[in-house]
């Protein structure tokens, strides 16, 4: 198979090299073209107005000075790769991407622009164990082994967000997005040479928690060791209820 790797965390992340290593030794083809730099909580952002340069680093190799979507974007429309590849996969990213997060990642952002533009795609993501070391062979390992069966699941309409705990058990569920809460913190300080104008940042204090009470929340598979699976429409689904509604008020307005 030709895949194309992407992610947001850079070209030189750990997690982008232990996915190609795992996927040249399992025999596919692999062409990378990923961030020069972190471009973590990009989305869909894209670069519309400014040069995007492109560089070589090996054999079918690149990375892009642009967002993780502007890699999917750039290599495309410029036949940076002389064909579409069979498959995107965009990770392995550092930490999970989960619920609320799918939609301020630029690893999810990547796939979905993949499909956008008519490619299968997914997107993975692992966490940390006890000592704080990534489970990148441990995610590379599962997306080998789930390859072909998760490849006949996507589409240019739905791509696969795959999440593994690094002390999983060995077993995955299928997992929905539900709402997180994060608990962020603002550090807020005044620029003393500039008047009027605040320093601000933001710090992870605590554990995100889920706050509705979705079942089988990829947030709770994976809290409860298993490697989430799920599958997420490319375009945003409609609230059917409230469409229903509009529907109701533009006929009775008279427009239909």
């Amino acid at each position: 198979m030709k895949i194309l790797v992407t992610n947001d965390d850079g070209y030189q992340s750990k997690g982008i090299v232990a996915l190609t290593d795992a996927l040249v030794a399992d025999g596919h083809e692999v062409w990378v073209c990923a961030p020069s730099l972190e471009r973590s909580a990009s989305s869909h952002a894209m670069t519309l107005r400014q040069e995007i340069v492109i560089t070589e680093f090996g054999p079918q190799r690149y990375h892009c000075s642009g967002t993780p979507v502007d890699c999917i974007l750039y290599a495309t429309r410029a036949n940076l790769f002389k064909e579409l590849p069979d498959l995107v996969i965009s990770g392995i990213n550092h930490g999970f991407n989960i619920s609320t997060d799918i939609l301020y990642s630029g690893t999810v952002g990547a796939a979905r622009e993949a499909a956008l533009t008519g490619m299968h795609a997914m997107a993975v993501s692992c966490s940390r164990d006890e000592r704080g070391n990534y489970s990148f062979d441990r995610a590379a390992s599962f997306v080998i082994d789930h390859l072909d069966a998760f490849y006949e699941l996507t589409s240019p309409s739905c791509i696969l967000n795959i999440n593994i705990p690094a002390n999983g058990n060995g077993k995955w569920l299928s997992g929905v997005p539900a709402y997180l809460d994060y608990h962020d913190a603002i550090d807020s300080q005044a620029l003393k040479d500039s008047p009027g104008a605040l320093s601000l940042m933001m710090k992870n204090t605590v554990y995100p928690s889920q706050r509705c009470d979705t079942e089988q929340s990829d947030f709770e598979v994976v809290n409860s060791g298993y490697t989430s699976v799920t599958a997420l429409a490319v375009l945003p689904p409609v609230n059917e209820q409230v469409q229903l509604h509009l529907d109701r008020l533009s006929r009775e307005e008279g427009h239909v």
